[in-house]
């Protein structure tokens, strides 16, 4: 079964766009928050700040290479490629908005 055309008209591949927009809108937040708490913490916070940020660039980063692996990739193995960054984006999207509420 190809996942991209599951549901006709590429109703997977429309939700993928979707969540790869408010995966960037959410790295791109987490981003400037832990780059914030960089500057405003003490020696201790700067390491956890510095952790985090770099995974909300990890998962930035994991979002634009999926999006533009799913738009572009047709119905290959590079698309599934794609959904599966696009996926690894929205888990540390996940992470990453508990570790803000648990250490705001």
């Amino acid at each position: 079964m190809d996942l991209l055309k599951w549901g006709g008209g590429g109703t997977l591949k429309k939700a993928a766009t979707a969540l790869a927009a408010a995966n960037g809108v959410a790295h791109a937040a987490f981003l400037a928050l832990f780059g914030w708490r960089v500057l405003a913490s003490g020696p201790i916070g700067k390491v956890g700040a510095l952790v985090f940020a770099a995974m909300a660039a990890v998962g930035l980063a994991a979002d634009a290479v999926g999006w533009a692996l799913v738009k572009h990739g047709g119905r290959t193995k590079i698309a599934r490629m794609g959904l599966w960054g696009v996926a690894l984006s929205t888990a540390l999207a996940g992470i990453l908005l508990f570790i803000a509420s648990w250490t705001g």
